[in-house]
């Protein structure tokens, strides 16, 4: 049993002896040792290289906010994509497409704050990307709303491309 101890006791010695102990090197000799294992000292000039090629030029006119609607309370304010607002009533022009003023709300947020005086209609996919135009009988019904009407995909404010409908067709007139 003691031969057992003094066995462990010699292999746990030597597991957990320190590294031997090296001369200390320069701050020079390490630079040459890094720029000998060149990989990432390669690797930091590439990417240096491109930050000074790669500027991204953006067209000035080009923002979130010329691309977008903005609604706003007269606190609050958000952000809907141009094109997702079906109807504006007179009474409400003054709160559809002005300035942001006041503390900027995400959609949701915005949209609960203010139900009394927005409404939302679902879209399908296809009505968001004109391949079906909306149904009539809704876009008669909202010029008779006083609220403000937002298209929305599943929650979400969608811009609705819209579709001209098609022209009536008149019935061929036979001769008899």
């Amino acid at each position: 049993m003691k031969s057992t101890l003094s066995l462990l006791a010699v292999l746990t010695g030597a597991a957990l002896a320190a590294p031997p102990m090296t001369d200390r090197i320069s701050p020079e000799q390490m630079a040459q040792r890094q720029s000998s294992n060149n990989a990432f000292a390669e690797l930091q000039k590439q990417a240096q290289a491109a930050e000074k090629e790669a500027t991204v030029v953006r067209p000035g006119e080009q923002s979130i906010i010329n691309q977008s609607e903005i609604l706003h309370d007269g606190q609050h304010w958000t952000l809907v994509p141009r094109g997702a607002v079906l109807n504006v009533p007179a009474q409400m022009k003054p709160r559809v497409g002005t300035k942001p003023l006041g503390t900027l709300l995400s959609w949701t947020d915005f949209l609960t704050a203010n139900r009394a005086w927005i409404s939302t209609e679902e879209v399908s996919y296809d009505q968001a990307c004109g391949k079906k135009p909306l149904p009539e009988a809704r876009v008669e019904y909202w010029k008779n709303q006083t609220s403000v009407i937002v298209a929305v995909y599943q929650g979400g404010p969608i811009s609705v491309k819209q579709v001209e409908p098609a022209p009536a067709t008149t019935p061929a007139v036979t001769a008899k």
